[in-house]
């Protein structure tokens, strides 16, 4: 994993260095260059989110746990990780308003996909 990560920092290094380079010259060219860094980005870390998706699975099947109680901690992880990754790229194009929108929007979706299991702990602490 740590290899992976270095290889991945040198690799985002070497992508800006390439997009401040071309961005000088052609705006488009450097925003399509990101765009398409950051799709590269975003495939690597879905086998790594496969792969914690299944060690969760296997911890809750050990608890006997199932997983409607992590179905919202998941998507709020969803849902945090697209916000930053689009609020990043509104905010490499220049749009600081839109940025802020979704980082917004962001956190009342997780707010709303937390309040059922907020409701079932209250619930739970209630009936003690």
């Amino acid at each position: 994993m740590m290899e992976e990560m270095l290889r991945l920092s040198a690799l985002c290094i070497a992508v800006s260095l390439l997009i401040t380079v071309i961005g000088q010259g052609n705006r488009t060219m450097g925003m399509l260059a990101a765009l398409t860094a950051g799709l590269v980005l975003f495939g690597w870390l879905l086998p790594q989110i496969s792969t914690v998706l299944s060690k969760l699975q296997q911890i809750l099947d050990t608890a006997g746990i199932g997983i409607d109680l992590l179905a919202p901690v998941v998507k709020v992880l969803g849902i945090a990780l697209c916000a930053r990754l689009c609020g990043a790229l509104c905010l490499d194009m220049g749009s600081r308003w839109a940025a802020n929108g979704i980082e917004m929007f962001g956190v009342l979706s997780a707010l709303i996909c937390v309040l059922p299991l907020l409701e079932r702990v209250l619930h739970l602490i209630g009936s003690i």
